[in-house]
């Protein structure tokens, strides 16, 4: 039967294109270059985890991952699966800076110890909730190409829409006009990965404030390490302000709401790992801050992951998982069902359910 040991850890390329490309105002990308990650136990079980690197938020290529995480098989292989945390803590120390790479290991591991215990992911989490609600995103573009990806969104069954802006206030009060045209019943909020001044930001929530237009939420507005610039956006517009790139860690989830920067942040497990997700959350939870959960550009494989995060702790309030609905066709079984812009757990037995 085995008795839960880690027997061997793989790592590989795993490389899926787009339906088209994805522009934001960090950068654009037509494929996703990520790593899939097994962690084999004796007794044949395979936990799956997935790396979606981005060298602009967290430093990490595909190519690096897989070497780091090569790297460290010595310290993983023989360690026994139950005791998780403080395998992850160890391995944590060996690889600090590279956290996308961690996190694809960090769900590999979870997902092999649920399994290995015969617990639904999202049930170890705590099993508040089934199903999960996403937005869309609608990358940068011209009006009349944002203007068309709302429609289609919209006659996809979508609620919620996430608007990347960063072509300059003009430009994106445009847009985001075009998209309220497009989908008037729709929750709108914004994205802006770092790409406004503190000034820049407040005068385009407020050009959009006086069209009459409601947006639930603005998402890092400014550079990530200009935290006096969050709360200065945060004081001067009614919109509520979500750190995204700002926050990696518990230590900056504390640092944040010490400054009353922020009021929600933007829980990423692509890049800070299943570990401090728990922790931020419950940082969060303490604070009464608002919490949102994002993803990278992650298959299903890893994307099932942070749906049953949500699900297991139902605290979302803000949910972007929308990453599989960009990329074409990956056959993966398990995770999670989905219709439309909603994610169900229902009928997972163990792990994640991911089976490839």
């Amino acid at each position: 039967m085995g008795i839960g040991i880690i027997k061997d850890i793989q790592v590989e390329a795993l490389d899926l294109p787009l339906k088209e490309p994805f522009i934001i105002a960090t950068g654009r990308k037509d494929a996703a270059n990520n790593v899939l990650v097994k962690i084999i136990l004796d007794n044949g079980l395979t936990g799956f985890g997935e790396v979606a690197p981005s060298p602009y938020t967290t430093g990490d290529t595909q190519q690096t991952c897989i070497a780091v995480l090569n790297h460290i098989k010595w310290a993983v292989v023989g360690q026994d699966i139950r005791q998780w945390r403080a395998l992850l803590t160890k391995t944590r120390k060996l690889i600090r800076a590279n956290v996308g790479a961690h996190s694809g290991l960090e769900i590999a591991v979870l997902d092999a110890f649920t399994k290995f215990i015969g617990v639904p992911m999202h049930i170890f989490f705590g099993g508040a909730i089934k199903k999960v609600e996403t937005d869309l995103t609608m990358s940068l573009g011209s009006p009349d190409e944002t203007f068309a990806a709302a429609k289609k969104a919209v006659a996809d069954g979508f609620n919620k829409i996430k608007i990347k802006v960063g072509m300059g206030v003009a430009a994106d009060t445009e847009r985001i006009i075009r998209v309220h045209e497009a989908a008037p019943n729709a929750m709108l909020s914004l994205d802006a990965n770092q790409a406004f001044t503190p000034k820049d930001a407040v005068e385009l929530a407020r050009r959009i404030h006086a069209e009459g237009i409601e947006l639930d939420l603005m998402e890092q507005p400014v550079r990530k390490d200009d935290f006096e610039g969050l709360k200065f956006v945060r004081e001067h517009c009614a919109v509520p302000v979500a750190a995204d790139e700002s926050c990696f860690t518990a230590d900056d989830a504390i640092r944040l709401i010490r400054m009353d920067a922020v009021d929600v942040i933007n829980i990423k497990v692509a890049k800070c790992g299943l570990a401090a997700a728990l922790d931020i959350a419950g940082i969060c939870r303490a604070a009464n801050k608002g919490l949102m959960i994002g993803c990278m550009m992650e298959s299903k494989i890893g994307l099932a992951a942070s749906v049953h995060l949500a699900c297991g702790l139902g605290e979302f309030a803000h949910c972007d998982l929308d990453s599989v609905y960009l990329l074409k066709p990956f056959e993966c079984k398990g995770g999670y069902t989905q219709e439309g812009p909603v994610f169900s757990v229902e009928g997972i037995e163990a792990g994640t359910g991911v089976a490839l």
